[in-house]
């Protein structure tokens, strides 16, 4: 229940004053009672003006006890019902709450709010603002280091270890290993690899024929002459080149066809074979427990923090510029596509009705229990600072209506007596 000092000092300075203009006027009905009934005997017409100044005074005193029996006890005198407010704390929040909900938290005024509210085309027309889409990234950037930094770095490389390895033991490594590569072999698409096999192989045999020869020589017995050796050699070679280039030639060759064989049973078998898919699933688990792979996942958080931060840090910085754009798309998308902006109201109004009346109860909660936390002087005295000036008009309205209304009862007193 704070307020801002200055606007709380203001307040107080207004409420100070419609006190003691109402108290004022009061005292001005009690001097003009006393002159005009000083002045009844010689003059008629203060009759009149007595009768008006005496009923004013009735009004206004009953007006300030009124108002002043809702905050407090007049002139500090115990009377029964009096200082409602305080008195009356607790039932008064329970009642605030209740009526929230009869009248404020209903699904016909709820949904009635939000369809005349179009949320995010306002969204989206705040944000096609560069300036604001800019101060948005901006703000977004600024928090995103706070934010990792915040995070502890054993917790978080914890939940990388348990969670990455987890859900890789969890993926049947094999049967995927075969859809992914029967998409890769469609269309025959796997021969273009035997085709760069086979241009490696041919330029590693050019590449290492002097190597082959030597290993020829070294491998023939002493007793072999050279010439057979240089003719064994030549043999190779041409037969190696030969077959080279009547695979690459050749679409249809057996080794092409050996190929695709061999390609098709491995598929087959890391779908359907239990040996193959004992064999991938070790091979997994002994890649998740080597050191090298769980020094892996130790430093990944690391170098993604650092290089998420550097980045966030520059002032030309990748992340804010992808956010700003990714803002300024966003903005133009609902800005121009009604119906997306319609299911998203709808989504909205679902949502929060759906939260709101399912909530209605603890939300009005809130209302009473947070009375029921306040000291009753205070809740009176911030009551008072809000109604209290508006609540003086009363006391001036009582005070002039009173004396009017007892001019015209003397006037009427008056005209019976001398009309007869």
């Amino acid at each position: 229940m704070n307020l801002p000092i200055a606007n709380e000092a203001e307040m107080r300075r207004d409420l100070a004053r419609m006190k003691q203009f109402a108290t004022g006027l009061l005292l001005g009905m009690v001097c003009l009672f006393g002159v005009a009934l000083a002045l009844e005997e010689q003059y008629s017409w203060a009759a009149f003006v007595r009768a008006f100044a005496e009923a004013a005074m009735v009004g206004a005193l009953a007006d300030w006890f009124a108002v002043t029996a809702l905050f407090r006890h007049p002139l500090n005198v115990p009377i029964p019902h009096t200082a409602i407010i305080r008195k009356n704390k607790d039932r008064i929040g329970a009642s605030l709450g209740n009526f929230v909900q009869n009248n404020f938290l209903t699904p016909e005024v709820i949904a009635g709010k939000l369809e005349t509210m179009d949320i995010p085309h306002r969204i989206a027309s705040w944000l096609s603002a560069p300036e604001n889409a800019e101060e948005l990234a901006h703000r977004v950037t600024v928090v995103i280091p706070e934010f990792l930094n915040a995070l502890k770095h054993d917790d978080v490389q914890r939940f990388l270890e348990e969670n990455i390895a987890t859900r890789v033991r969890a993926l049947e490594v094999a049967p995927i290993a075969g859809n992914v590569l029967s998409a890769m072999t469609a269309n025959n698409r796997h021969q273009f690899l035997l085709d760069e096999a086979l241009k490696l192989a041919e330029r590693v045999l050019n590449d290492n024929k002097d190597f082959i020869r030597r290993k020829i020589e070294a491998e023939s017995p002493w007793y072999v002459p050279k010439f057979v050796d240089n003719r064994i050699y030549d043999t190779i070679i041409s037969k190696a080149e030969q077959t080279l280039r009547e695979v690459n030639l050749d679409t249809d060759h057996e080794l092409r066809q050996k190929f695709n064989v061999a390609v098709q049973n491995f598929i087959y078998n890391l779908r359907h074979s239990d040996e193959y898919q004992e064999k991938i699933e070790a091979l997994k688990e002994d890649l998740l427990e080597n050191p090298v792979v769980r020094q892996y996942f130790s430093s990944l958080w690391a170098d993604v923090k650092y290089r998420i931060i550097a980045d966030a840090e520059r002032p030309d910085s990748n992340i804010r510029q992808q956010i700003y754009g990714s803002l300024q798309s966003l903005s133009q998308a609902l800005l121009h596509d009604e119906q997306v902006r319609n299911r998203i109201n709808t989504w909205i109004r679902d949502i929060l009705l759906s939260i709101i009346i399912n909530r209605k109860s603890e939300i009005t909660a809130i209302i009473s229990d947070t009375v029921k936390k306040w000291d009753a002087d205070t809740m009176s005295d911030r009551v008072e600072l809000y109604i209290g000036r508006d609540l003086q008009f009363i006391r001036i309205n009582g005070t002039l209506v009173g004396g009017m209304v007892g001019l015209l009862i003397y006037c009427v007193v008056w005209l019976v007596k001398h009309w007869k």
